[in-house]
């Protein structure tokens, strides 16, 4: 609470009810979790054999797809090489799920056989693709779908890249540039498949096609929704793997919590909690415990590739196992992760209609701090540990939640935010004396750090917001807001803006309060 001239006021404002409008959309997509309940071992076996076909799927376009960029960077575009077919490097979901449909349907196809007989197809070419059509089309054509927006993902940040004469870098597993598809291994990562659509639900019941109805296990928050689409996946060791479903409902925006209608509230997001403008902190839980188990199974998990490697070997069993152990491990501190962040940006939505956050490259702020062997980097394990820290609080997924959740979401440049008073308005590194305590230099404000850095953030959120046309008496009171036409109003107290950020000064220049 800050203390004006004019009484007190909490760091939540309350918004013209103009920027208060609720959301127009008639149905929303909403995803829930389900556990899988098989009642015969075959369905669970049946559902592994489609989603290794889904691998296998990806695997073989990946394949052909960089055939056809090799043909085609060799040749030019519209060489007649595979019989009468013309070389295409396309790799749009249309292309790629022609090429799908011949290989599960059209194993003579002129480039179908030109694909086995070239150094990319080597490995499939005394494989029998005819099982294939065993199989459910829709899940395994929709691969083609994912790959396609792989390559999409990699083009845009190639160009991303070279738009500011960067490069993307080279991988080191395979030397292709950093963001390329990679092939997909039995044991790289948690295996699944999509039914893109003709979803059939009935109650807790799901039918996966060729494998039958299942039951599902969860809390059934949108049952009775239209189900659009359904991602089945499997997690946890081989042994002893466990099947969700995660299904998309279309769901009735009346059905859904709306947002508060007015407020705003600014949010300052800090290693491992949260704090908004009202002093409210959201933190996410640290358990010390689970964090050495993961540790000591990464030890283990490093050792055994290591040994394999060494070795020339497939990774042994008991090395499976633990890196199954590590997954199950951390699948669980994700989840608690989720959690935490459902929590806060549910509270957040309830609290004021606008959530204004800072406009943080995550990306560029956890990235590793080792350098070169030329040009070695400075207090790299601290700045591990920083960079841990910050990916497992969650900013981005908050901030994703927030995007659904909330009915605004404005960000502001994040520069000074900290070492900026928000009474008023002395910008200095002296005034954060400590990571979590701030003292202004000039004016004495005494608060916590974080909650001092929110106050920040809504102020400069609020100046976002649209104004009125002019400049006159009447639009700098309806750009302050309601809430502020008493200090407006008061001839004594004079509106200005330092830093990038309003704030409002008394007679004495000690800086009465901040626009917060």
């Amino acid at each position: 609470m800050l203390t004006t001239p004019h009484g007190s006021l909490t760091g939540r404002l309350k918004m013209p009810t103009r920027t208060a409008a609720p959301k127009s959309k008639t149905t929303e997509v909403r995803s829930e979790r389900y556990r899988i309940r098989f009642d015969r071992r075959a369905q669970a076996a049946l559902c592994a054999q489609i989603a290794g076909a889904c691998r296998l799927v990806w695997n073989l376009l990946l394949a052909d797809c960089e055939r056809r960029y090799r043909l085609h960077k060799e040749y030019g575009k519209g060489t007649a090489i595979e019989g009468a077919v013309p070389v295409d490097k396309s790799v749009s979901f249309f292309t790629l799920g022609k090429r799908f449909t011949d290989l599960r349907s059209r194993p003579d196809a002129a480039w179908v056989r030109a694909f086995l007989g070239s150094p990319w197809g080597r490995r499939y070419r005394a494989m029998d693709l005819s099982w294939l059509g065993d199989l459910p089309y829709a899940p395994l054509r929709y691969t083609a779908k994912y790959l396609a927006d792989a390559y999409t993902r990699f083009f845009e940040a190639w160009a991303a890249a070279k738009s500011q004469g960067q490069s993307l870098g080279v991988r080191k597993s395979d030397g292709k540039p950093k963001g390329f598809p990679k092939y997909k291994a039995k044991f790289d990562r948690d295996d699944g498949f999509t039914i893109p659509d003709g979803v059939r639900m009935d109650g807790d019941r799901l039918h996966i096609p060729k494998v039958g109805w299942v039951r599902l296990e969860g809390s059934g928050l949108y049952r009775g929704c239209k189900a659009k689409q359904v991602r089945i996946r499997k997690e946890g060791t081989e042994d002893h793997p466990k099947w969700y479903a995660y299904v998309f409902h279309e769901v009735p925006a009346d059905r859904l919590k709306p947002p508060a209608w007015t407020g705003a509230v600014g949010v300052d997001r800090n290693v491992g909690q949260a704090t908004d403008s009202e002093g409210e902190v959201y933190e996410v839980p640290d358990d010390p415990q689970l964090d050495a188990n993961i540790k000591r199974k990464q030890r283990g998990a490093a050792k055994a590739r290591a040994r394999s490697k060494a070795n020339g070997q497939p990774m042994s069993n008991r090395g499976r196992r633990i890196c199954g152990q590590l997954k199950k491990l951390q699948r669980r501190k994700k989840r608690r992760r989720e959690n935490a962040n459902h929590q806060a940006s549910r509270k957040l939505a309830d609290t004021a209609h606008t959530v204004v956050l800072e406009d943080l490259n995550t990306k560029a702020m956890t990235k590793s701090a080792k350098g070169t062997v030329e040009e070695p980097g400075k207090n790299v394990k601290p700045k591990a540990g920083l960079n841990r820290g910050i990916l497992n609080t969650g900013w981005g997924q908050l901030e994703r939640n927030l995007d659904y959740k909330a009915g605004q979401v404005l960000k502001v440049p994040p520069a000074y935010t900290s070492q900026t008073c928000a009474v008023c308005g002395h910008v200095s590194k002296g005034n954060r004396r400590t990571q979590a305590t701030f003292k202004c230099e000039a004016c004495g404000y005494k608060a916590n750090a974080d909650h001092n850095a929110a106050l920040n953030i809504l102020a400069r959120g609020l100046a976002l917001l649209p104004k009125a046309r002019g400049n006159g008496a009447s639009a700098r009171r309806e750009a302050l807001g309601p809430c502020l036409l008493p200090l407006a109003m008061d001839k004594s107290t004079s509106v200005t803006r330092e830093q990038g950020m309003p704030t409002a000064q008394g007679p004495q220049g000690s800086g009465a309060w901040s626009s917060m």
